[in-house]
């Protein structure tokens, strides 16, 4: 059997939640494609307990997942909008453009859009530590080990910190976080790689005193329970309360490859202005877009920016039936 709508929203995060929520309020049909407990454990979002930077979300607990949640609440809650929302606890398998639209399939079942957006995120590639990731996410999950620096980055204030991460964009890190928050011990930890840094970085690092270590990580110091003590290395130890790691994403755009759209050389979705891939009728928004802050807000204003696009391209087409 197969189920028709408007828009296909796919991924539960900040911007999936908006676009749906953009797309019901414009009076459009969406299915809503929440993903499974599978993959919502791979998404950021997992390991976004709380956030300050973002008003009316300070006291917020697992903030994104609880907004999606009240953004399906309060739908289903209206009479006048509730028929527009359908909602699945599916993960997309397949996408496939088609003459009126794209085909969708999740779970065995196939559904048809006129028009998809795609809001399956990014992760945070993890550093492995005796071959395994499993030993940084309790620090993760207790907010000792952060990952972005415009959400977290004020943590670090009168704490030791250190950065983890070869590229330029782990001292750049480093470097930020020093001269934003005075940081007496700020260092970097290469874990075992040689510095792929440019000269610009090295001498800056230099300049204001940040140790660069380039010792494989080897075991973690303290316990989730007492907190953070810092890091064992190959070639000694790190002694920090605050980490930061910078060891690149992991880009959930295999839907946008099924259908033929265009990377940059990071491998992000290439958008227009309205947030259409080089695919037409199928979008992005969120950390899928290359070029855009990784926030709440910005994935929210480009699944706005989105979902409208596509209700002027619907009107349009209804209003050109009508005249003609």
């Amino acid at each position: 059997m197969s189920h028709t709508y408007d828009i296909a929203v796919i991924g539960g995060g900040a911007a999936g939640q908006m676009a749906a929520l953009r797309g019901v309020l414009n009076h459009l049909k969406v299915v809503f494609f929440l993903g499974d407990a599978n993959t919502s454990r791979k998404g950021r979002a997992q390991w976004v307990d709380s956030v300050d930077n973002i008003p009316g979300f300070f006291e917020s607990k697992r903030p994104i997942f609880s907004t999606t949640k009240q953004v399906i609440d309060f739908v289903q809650s209206r009479d006048d909008l509730q028929n527009f929302l359908t909602t699945h606890k599916k993960t997309v398998d397949q996408v496939q453009k088609t003459e009126t639209g794209f085909q969708i399939q999740a779970a065995g079942e196939s559904y048809e859009a006129k028009y998809v957006v795609l809001c399956t995120g990014t992760m945070d590639v993890q550093p492995e530590i005796g071959g395994s990731i499993k030993p940084i996410l309790p620090f993760a999950n207790k907010g000792d080990v952060e990952y972005c620096i415009h959400c977290d980055g004020h943590k670090t204030y009168g704490k030791a910190t250190t950065v983890i991460g070869h590229k330029s964009s782990a001292g750049w890190i480093a470097i930020m976080l020093k001269e934003r928050y005075k940081l007496d011990d700020i260092s970097v930890i290469t874990h075992g790689k040689e510095p792929d840094m440019s000269e610009e970085v090295l001498k800056i690092l230099q300049a204001y005193n940040i140790p660069v270590h380039t010792g494989e990580i080897l075991e973690i110091l303290g316990t989730p329970k007492e907190g953070l003590k810092g890091f064992k290395l190959a070639n000694g130890s790190v002694m920090v309360q605050k980490a930061f790691v910078s060891l690149g994403s992991i880009i959930y755009n295999d839907l946008a490859k099924q259908v033929g759209a265009k990377l940059n050389d990071r491998d992000h979705l290439v958008v227009n202005e309205k947030f259409e891939t080089t695919v037409p009728g199928f979008y992005a928004a969120g950390d899928l877009v290359g070029g855009k802050k990784k926030q709440v807000y910005t994935a929210w204003d480009m699944a706005v920016d989105a979902v409208d696009d596509i209700d002027a391209k619907i009107r349009l087409e209804n209003r050109r039936k009508i005249v003609l």
